[in-house]
């Protein structure tokens, strides 16, 4: 992986992905995979990670609690987002969250070698120690690429039931520390 800047805007590399600043001309493909149904389904009830409107887009591109990019591939082609957000300085930690939004790019690695990419320039150029992700139990598919890229189980929340009275989803909350990534990055490298 390599980290480059065009201009003011730090760029990451990985073998198969780019990760680049989201800028306003991809707005419109972000929005559309908000609708797309195994998205919509992974994520649950749409909240402020979502970029849904141009004013969510917009603070998010200037809150100093957030850094999101785009995911291409090394032709040009956006395939997804990710990026940390709800980053606590003082705590040391960020939320990580990802997609893959172009169906024909799911399931091929994309999403766990951009991940990777992130992390590295994560733990090596910030002084964040900690990047968690929550995902829902029944997101088989993600459990298991966050597993590869380190994440470890740490607890699952059943939140109260909703409103019909069905109970929810549950929720499983993953962390990566800096000092684990570190190990297993050194023992890939090693090996």
């Amino acid at each position: 992986m390599k980290n480059r800047t065009r201009g003011v805007a730090q760029v990451i590399e990985g073998a198969r992905v780019v990760l680049r600043p989201l800028n306003e001309t991809d707005l419109e493909t972000v929005c559309k995979w908000d609708t797309d149904y195994y998205i919509a389904a992974a994520a649950g009830p749409s909240d402020d990670r979502h970029l849904d409107t141009r004013s969510d887009y917009e603070r998010i591109l200037r809150s100093r609690t957030a850094r999101m990019f785009a995911i291409e591939t090394r032709d040009g082609t956006l395939i997804g987002d990710i990026g940390v957000v709800e980053i606590s300085w003082r705590k040391r930690e960020a939320e990580l969250v990802v997609r893959i939004g172009d169906v024909r790019y799911r399931g091929k690695g994309y999403g766990q070698e951009a991940i990777n990419a992130l992390l590295r320039h994560v733990f090596i150029n910030t002084k964040l120690d900690r990047v968690y992700l929550r995902v829902f139990s029944d997101n088989a598919r993600a459990i298991k690429c966050f597993l590869k890229c380190g994440f470890q189980k740490r607890w699952v929340m059943t939140p109260r039931a909703d409103r019909a009275g069905e109970p929810s989803r549950r929720i499983i909350l993953m962390v990566l520390e800096r000092d684990d990534f570190v190990r297993s990055a050194r023992c890939r490298a090693a090996s």
